[in-house]
């Protein structure tokens, strides 16, 4: 039987509105895993949708990288928000065009020097050490949140949990005072295009409002790396550390620091929220699921990785060949993209038994929503520590939750959520 796969969409962000394209993405796996993607409106690529492949990618950095001209799905004519808003803010400083915006972008030798800087603060250990206040703040986060669903009505579980434990717990391990995190919040969501109307000022598109938040977050960072920088140092450890930290002898400059900043606060708080809210959508529309965590607590940390490769809070990364490399039965020449789904290969069949049926007891579970290799997930450990907390924190409460109207999605190619997530009392 022939299959017409020129008709299918799983670039447009429009398309991630709702849901996501799990239709295509099956029909792909099973009759094009490996699969040349030309549309009128984006620069081709290779769509890889099978977890096998996804591995050969990224097992493989130097030969497919990051630091070539595409790393995030952008339709023709749409600026690259990270890349153009540094550009932007950039030019009044001075900054290096040719300098990789953030670590994302870069590759090995400079990749693993400066991702080295920053790993001490999130290996497991160091989780263990922050486990029972990131406990605390959650209970307390759930806490407000049930006081809120008292006062009758639905209550947006994004902004008043899901939101608060990942950027309480990243403002924590860096250091950024509790007064700023509702600015930083704005901040964060700025940088995957997510700008409340609230905050768009007269005249502004959001594309607009966007990058006008987006840098004002850099000039936060700008003067947090300067005070640092003071002698004596400032009050973060974490940032002491980096703006004395060496790669290839030199101190980086504040263009290097203020992206690395940038990635490592967006990061940590967007995954963790969008995991969280999908997570409790998970659990609420499967209560056979539900229940058995609340009778089973012990079974967290199953659900926790459960949840991840249900929501797959990254919905893909690009890559570009250095050289030709034969991938299955295609050829992908120096210079073309290649663009990895995580979201379909965390359900890929060959890998994942019965993949759309939520199962906290799933194991093993070899998702791969953190990604793999090199560029496996710096903060995978903290992510994975914030949302146990949720979760746990949430248990004695879930039986008690339902949702209420229809949520609103983030309409990205990139990264996956709730941007807000009506909740009500059963």
């Amino acid at each position: 039987m022939a299959f017409d796969l020129n008709g299918i969409d799983i670039h447009s962000p429009s398309r991630y509105a709702h849901s996501f394209p799990w239709a295509e993405w099956d029909l792909l796996r099973r009759e094009a895993p490996v699969f040349w993607y030309e549309r009128d409106d984006i620069e081709p690529f290779w769509a890889v949708t099978r977890h096998a492949e996804v591995m050969v990618i990224s097992e493989r950095p130097k030969i497919f990288i990051n630091g070539g001209p595409r790393l995030r799905l952008a339709l023709k004519g749409e600026t690259e928000l990270l890349r153009g808003g540094l550009d932007s803010f950039g030019q009044s400083r001075g900054w290096n065009p040719q300098e990789p915006p953030d670590i994302t972008f870069m590759d090995d030798p400079q990749h693993r020097a400066v991702r080295k800087h920053a790993s001490w603060a999130f290996t497991q250990g160091c989780m263990r050490s922050f486990a029972s206040h990131f406990d605390q703040m959650a209970v307390g986060f759930t806490a407000e949140f049930m006081a809120e669903l008292a006062r009758g009505g639905e209550v947006d579980f994004v902004r008043h949990l899901a939101s608060k434990l990942p950027l309480a717990a990243i403002s924590e391990i860096i250091g950024l005072s509790a007064g700023d995190w509702k600015k930083i919040l704005i901040w964060s969501n700025a940088i995957i295009g997510e700008v409340s109307p609230e905050h768009v000022l007269p005249g502004e598109t959001l594309t607009q409002a966007a990058e006008r938040n987006m840098n004002e977050f850099r000039l936060y960072l700008e003067e947090l790396v300067q005070a640092h920088r003071k002698p004596g140092g400032g009050p973060s450890d974490f940032v002491n550390r980096l703006v004395t930290a060496t790669v290839d002898g030199k101190l980086q400059n504040d263009q290097q620091l203020i992206g690395y900043l940038f990635v490592l606060i967006g990061a940590g708080n967007d995954t963790t929220r969008n995991a969280t809210a999908g997570g409790l959508v998970a659990l609420l529309e499967h209560p056979e699921q539900r229940d058995l965590l609340c009778a089973n607590p012990g079974l967290i940390s199953g659900a926790v990785d459960e949840i991840l490769r249900w929501t797959s809070p990254v919905i893909s990364f690009l890559r570009t060949a250095t050289e030709d490399f034969q991938l299955l039965d295609k050829t992908i020449r120096a210079g073309e993209t290649v663009c990895m789904f995580y979201p379909s290969a965390n359900r890929d069949e060959r890998v994942f038994a019965d993949p759309y049926r939520f199962d906290i007891q799933r194991n093993p579970n070899p998702h791969l929503t953190f990604g793999f290799g090199a560029h496996f997930c710096l903060g995978t450990n903290l992510a994975k520590a914030e949302l146990r907390s949720a979760i746990a924190a949430l248990l004695p409460v879930l039986p008690r939750l339902k949702l209420g109207g229809m949520g609103h999605r983030i309409p990205n190619t990139h990264v996956s959520g709730f941007a807000e997530l009506p909740v009500a009392l059963a």
